[in-house]
C-alpha cells in the first residue's frame, strides 16, 4: 500500500524547496489550498488527473511523487515496478470495499423485508400496521429538525450531500472532496437535530398520556404519539447514518 504520509511528506519538502505556499501550490494546480493541506497531512493523495501537474510545479517525476522520495537513476526502475504493483493492490482493495458494502446493502435490504413481513403476520395483516402509521408524528419530528438546522445555518449543506451521493458527477472531484467535509458535519448535525426532535415530541407526546388517562378512546393515539416520534426520528437518524458514511467515503477517497 503506498504511503501517504511519506508522500504528503515529501510533497511539503518540495514545495518549500520552490518556495511556494500551499496557497500557492494550490492556485498553480487548480485546487484548493485546503487540498494541499490534506496531501502533506498524509489524510489524502491528489487526484490522478492532477498528479502529472502537480509533479511538473515540484520538479519531480510521477515516480517519485509516488515513493514519497527522490530516486537515483539506478533505484528508478525497481521503485517504478513497486509502486505500479502497490496501485494495482489500491484498486483491488477499493474494489473489494465496494463490493463489500453493495452486498451489505443487500442483505440488510433482504433482512428488513422479513422484518417487515414478520411483524405484518403478526399483526393480523397490512391494514394493522397502517393503523400505526402517523404523519402528524413524522412532519413534527422533521419541522423541529429544520427549525434546529435553520437556524444554525446548516440547512443547505444537510441537503446538499444527498445531491454528493446520488449525483457526485455533478462536482468536479477537488470540489466534491470539500462540499463533502462540510456535508458530513452537516448530516452529523442533522443527526444529533432529529434524535433531538424526536425525545421533544415524544415528551410532548407523553405529556398528553398524562392527560388523557381516564380516557380510554384518548390514551392509545396519544400513546402512539408519544412512542412513534422518537421511533420515527431513530429510523430518520439511521438512514442518515447511511448517507453520512457514504459522504465520509467520498472524502477520504
Amino acid at each position: 500500500m503506498l504511503d501517504q504520509k511519506k508522500t504528503g511528506m515529501f510533497i511539503n519538502e518540495m514545495r518549500k524547496e520552490k518556495g511556494l505556499t500551499q496557497k500557492q501550490l494550490a492556485e498553480e494546480i487548480g485546487v484548493s489550498d485546503k487540498a494541499v493541506s490534506k496531501w502533506e497531512n498524509g489524510r489524502g493523495m491528489p487526484d490522478t488527473s492532477i498528479i502529472p501537474d502537480l509533479c511538473k510545479v515540484l520538479g519531480i517525476n510521477i515516480n517519485e511523487l509516488l515513493s514519497g522520495e527522490r530516486l537515483s537513476e539506478d533505484a528508478y526502475n525497481g521503485k517504478a515496478e513497486n509502486n505500479m504493483v502497490e496501485l494495482i493492490k489500491d484498486n483491488e482493495k477499493t474494489k473489494r470495499e465496494n463490493t463489500g458494502a453493495v452486498i451489505g446493502t443487500i442483505i440488510g435490504g433482504v433482512l428488513l423485508c422479513l422484518f417487515i413481513y414478520g411483524i405484518t403476520v403478526i399483526s393480523g395483516g397490512m391494514a394493522q400496521i397502517i393503523w400505526f402509521l402517523d404523519a402528524p408524528s413524522l412532519v413534527a419530528v422533521l419541522g423541529i429538525q429544520f427549525i434546529i438546522l435553520g437556524a444554525s445555518g446548516q440547512f443547505y449543506n444537510y441537503f446538499r450531500s444527498f445531491r454528493l451521493v446520488f449525483a457526485p458527477k455533478s462536482y468536479n472531484p477537488e470540489e466534491l472532496k470539500l462540499l463533502a467535509d462540510k456535508s458530513e458535519y452537516a448530516v452529523s448535525f442533522g443527526i444529533k437535530a432529529i434524535l433531538l426532535a424526536g425525545a421533544l415530541s415524544s415528551i410532548i407526546g407523553f405529556v398528553m398520556v398524562a392527560g388523557t388517562i381516564g380516557d380510554l378512546s384518548l390514551l392509545g393515539p396519544s400513546l402512539a404519539v408519544a412512542v412513534l416520534t422518537l421511533f420515527y426520528s431513530v429510523l430518520i437518524s439511521l438512514f442518515m447514518y447511511v448517507i453520512k458514511g457514504r459522504v465520509h467515503r467520498i472524502y477520504e477517497d
